[in-house]
This record gives structure tokens, sequence and C-alpha cells, in this order.
């Protein structure tokens, strides 16, 4: 599979309608070659991930005086994105001579949006057509960025980006290989915002992988970096399908693809009453130094007391 292009946002997300903004004011950055998923940066694994635990940051010194209470972070647990990978000029891996890997993507998402919806599920869908197009009419096609906004503006209880191989056979699902953080901050790094997420991102994987198991699907799990899963904030896996057999287009057999779908369908419906948005936090506090009095703190510093 081809991994999605890596770069910096290079303008601000369309207005309206997405949470978090790439970064302004940066030069356009031309993508990397495209590198098959194999090929990129990913580590397997055969046994369930763990779901790490991280305790947020305690302000030492001075303590804060009645701090503003955070925000909490927003979370639909009816909502499903789909971002179907690739689509127009992107074709994708070349999985046969008749098979390239937008358009299976894009059958499959269409099969699991019907499940989802008769499952009481609002689908979200980055494409529903060959190319992926911007939400106002006349703009340019969506980036990688862009994708990553609408998903981040759905609040979804999922992010299931799919992609498809002719390697291998079954599903292979990958999370984000950034390290869980301890919590989400109001205005999270755009490259690193799945890093609040992680650890929900695992608990999905481990719930995907046990009803695919149960289905008889050959399973591959691990971490890979492929973008935009690092800017989403929202539980979020790769979703990768490979062929049914040793024929690469049994990829496209529709009783295939029915039965993973069933399987990520129902264990979406188990999901959305376990799912748990990460605890809102605030930067790390600045350094205090020690040698300061705290009584003559003066109390018009914002947050401080004696």
């Amino acid at each position: 599979m081809n991994a999605l292009r890596s770069f910096i946002p290079a303008r601000l997300l369309t207005a309206g309608v997405l949470a978090l903004a790439a970064p302004a004011g940066r030069a356009q950055i031309q993508p990397a070659p495209k590198v098959p998923l194999s090929m990129a940066s990913r580590t397997s694994r055969t046994q369930p991930r763990r779901a790490s635990v991280v305790t947020p940051p305690q302000p030492s010194g001075i303590a804060a005086i009645n701090p503003p209470a955070p925000t909490p972070v927003s979370l639909n647990r009816r909502v499903i994105v789909l971002d179907p990978a690739h689509g127009g000029s992107d074709s994708g891996a070349q999985i046969s001579d008749t098979t390239v890997e937008k358009d299976v993507t894009l059958a499959f998402a269409f099969r699991l949006r019907a499940m989802l919806s008769a499952r009481g599920f609002t689908v979200v869908m980055t494409r529903d057509s060959d190319t992926p197009t911007a939400p106002s009419p006349g703009a340019a096609t969506l980036t990688l960025d862009d994708r990553a906004g609408v998903a981040n503006h759905a609040h979804a209880a999922a992010c299931l980006l799919l992609h498809a191989s002719g390697t291998g056979d079954g599903v292979h699902l990958y999370d984000s290989e950034l390290e869980a953080a301890s919590g989400a901050t109001s205005t999270p790094p755009w490259l690193t915002a799945q890093a609040a997420w992680v650890s929900e991102s695992v608990l999905l994987e481990n719930e995907l992988a046990s009803a695919l198991t149960r289905s008889e699907v050959p399973l591959v799990t691990g971490n890979a970096s492929v973008r935009p899963m690092d800017s989403l904030t929202c539980p979020a896996l790769v979703v990768e399908l490979a062929p049914a057999s040793r024929d690469v287009d049994s990829i496209n057999q529709t009783d295939y693809q029915q039965r993973i779908a069933l399987a990520i369908a129902g264990a979406l419906l188990v999901w959305e009453n376990k799912v748990q948005a990460p605890p809102r936090i605030s930067s790390a506090p600045a350094a205090i130094n020690p040698a300061i009095n705290p009584a003559t703190v003066p109390r018009s510093r914002a947050g401080v007391q004696p």
C-alpha cells in the first residue's frame, strides 16, 4: 500500500469546517515519493497492544488558585469517520493489472458505511466519489491535512483510514507510533495531535482485532507512521485490506469485504459504549524559582497564589 504523502501543512485548513488548522505561513514542501506501507516505518506484533496509562503532570511550587475548569474534550459516540485513501489522480498501490488501491478503499468504505448506518451510526466520509473534494464549491481538492480537519471537526468515536495492499492476506491494523500523552491540550501540535488519543486507539485496535479473529479473518497488527493519522483528534487506526487468497484480485470479492465490514461494524457497536475522551490538560506549568518567597508574589499574577 502506498503510504499517504508526508508534508508540512502549507496553509490554514478550510474555515468553518476544520476543528484544528494546519500551521500557516510556511513555504510549501513537495511531498516525498510514495513508499509502500510495508516499507514504511512500522512495527508488527502478534499480541494485543496494551493501552498506556499516563498520569497528567501535576503543578509544582506555587499552586494555581481556582484555575478555570478546562473545557471537556468533545466526543460523539455515534459518529464514525471513514477515510478511503487516495482518489483522483492518486491511484495508490497497483494491486493487479485491473485493480488499484483507490477503487478498493472506496468500495469497501461504501460497504462499511451501509452496515454502520443500519446500526444507527452517523458516518462521515472524506470522499464518496473518485476525487476527494473540498466542502465549498470552487475550492481545491482536499489535501491530507484537510482530510484530518474534516475528521477532527466530527469529534468521532473512531476514525478509520482505509487502505489496501496486494501483499499478505486478511486485514492489517495499525495505530500511531506516537508516545501516549497524558491528555489533550486546547491547541495540540498539528503533527502530534494523535498523542492524546493513542491509548484509546490501542483499545479500539484490540476491539477490532478480537472481532476479526472471531470472524476467522487473517490479521496483522502493529504501529505505523502514516499521514494524516498523527494529526487526528479521535481514536484512529489504519485498516488495510489485503487479498483473501493468493489471487490478488480476491480483494474485490463481495462476500470477503462483507465479512470484514460486518466484523468491524459489530466491534464499533460495542466500542461506542467503551470509548472515553482524554482529559483536558493545560500546558506544562512554567518552572518556579525556589528562591522566590511565595508571600511576595503579587496577587495580580493570574493563576498564582502565595
